[in-house]
């Protein structure tokens, strides 16, 4: 079975964890699992690489912040698509992390076992997979690679847009990114009520 070409990124400042059972696992099952000891730099390559399809495993506590706020913060800045799972010894003392339900956590879980945080990036990822933003991923795959770098769409006001540009968009939530993605919903479910589509 191919590897998923989904980002794994990790941010924690655990010494051991390059040597961790779950990122061996993990880098079974996707190419790119990358870990970072130093936030600033895991931030840094979450900001790069945002064009791509990425899940963050996150841990609360680091000797260099206070908290995890910090980087939850700034990847929530430049994405708000971003599955984010907190990882952390302290789970069961949920109402110290007041900023998770702002900053749309995707989950908070035990850093042992590790299997539950295996089948939560399968989750995560599934849901990457079916949001909007997939189904457009997926079509645009099929795509001839010359087009996606041409003008597709138009905007009123003369803007062009490539495929590319349209996915990076929609993945960053900018405004037009979320109308964007919105308007392939309306259209979709039109289509299906008036039978011009059907589902496969």
């Amino acid at each position: 079975m191919a590897k998923s070409t989904t980002n794994i990124i990790f941010i924690d400042d655990e010494p051991e964890l390059t040597e961790h059972e779950l990122v061996f696992e993990l880098k079974l099952l996707y190419e790119n699992v990358r870990v970072f000891a130093k936030p600033n730099d895991g931030i840094d390559y979450v900001k790069k690489h945002l064009g791509e399809k990425s899940i963050v495993i996150l841990d609360y506590k680091f000797d260099s912040f206070a908290n995890g706020s910090h980087i939850l913060e700034s990847i929530r800045s430049e994405s708000k698509v971003i599955p984010i799972i907190l990882w952390t010894a302290n789970a069961d003392k949920i109402h110290e992390f007041v900023d998770i339900t702002n900053n749309k956590i995707f989950k908070i879980l035990h850093k042992s076992p590790y299997e539950p945080i295996l089948k939560t990036v399968q989750e995560a990822e599934n849901e990457l997979n079916t949001s909007v933003e997939g189904a457009l991923e997926e079509w645009i795959a099929m795509q001839d690679a010359d087009d996606l770098d041409k003008p597709y769409l138009i905007t009123a006001n003369g803007r062009a847009y490539t495929l590319n540009e349209l996915l990076k968009e929609i993945r960053l939530q900018t405004p037009f990114g979320t109308q964007v993605q919105k308007d392939l919903l309306m259209l979709t479910i039109d289509l299906l009520i008036r039978n011009k589509e059907q589902l496969p």
